[in-house]
């Protein structure tokens, strides 16, 4: 597995953070940040069958966490950017004066996309995963 599919450990200890403080329950992802007892060093393990461990969604289970049209009038893009990746996110609902739009970049298309996910969290844009 290669790091670069899932998001920095610093991006998934701050989605962690971000959710238990606003009650949003992560879903089960299929990799995730542990903590190994012998060294004391951050591993990224398969499934999570140890307590203590941090979400590491892939990028296609960021893809079914960030808003869409359809259920929150929110579209985010994501693509290759000059020195990385971007991501978008457009809000459609309001007058076109006023369309809520953001973007972040990273040197990793699941850093972009966690940069994202952690922010719309924080500004209570979305509220579950």
């Amino acid at each position: 597995m290669e790091k670069r599919h899932v998001p920095s450990l610093e991006l998934c200890q701050e989605l962690d953070r971000l959710c238990k403080e606003k009650g949003i329950v992560v879903p089960e992802t299929e990799y995730s940040w542990y903590k190994n007892d012998v060294g004391g060093d951050w591993e990224l393990i398969f499934r999570n069958p140890y307590h203590g461990c941090i979400t590491a969604p892939l990028v296609s289970e960021q893809g079914e966490w960030l808003p869409n049209e359809r259920r929150d009038k929110l579209a985010f893009f994501s693509g290759l950017a000059i020195n990385g990746w971007f991501c978008e996110v457009k809000n459609y609902r309001v007058m076109p004066y006023e369309r809520f739009h953001v973007i972040l970049q990273e040197y990793t298309e699941a850093n972009a996309r966690q940069k994202m996910i952690n922010y719309l969290i924080a500004e209570g844009i979305i509220t579950t995963l």
